[in-house]
């Protein structure tokens, strides 16, 4: 076997494993089912900087 010929056989066998593993995660997922709601990954803990730069003109021209 040629130098070349198992240089193109290990690539093929690599992208191989490759599409094999991500076919297995695809296969996972769909036995699986959709990934459940987790709150905790969304929680925001209120206006940020930006939103207190942007409003802090309106409650100071109100004059309250």
């Amino acid at each position: 076997m040629s130098r070349s010929h198992m240089h193109h056989s290990v690539v093929s066998w690599s992208a191989l494993r490759a599409a094999a593993g991500a076919l297995a995660k695809l296969i996972q997922a769909a036995i699986e089912g959709p990934e459940k709601y987790h709150p905790e990954r969304h929680y925001m803990r209120g206006p940020g900087p930006k939103w207190r730069e942007k409003h802090m003109f309106d409650i100071t021209s109100r004059g309250a």
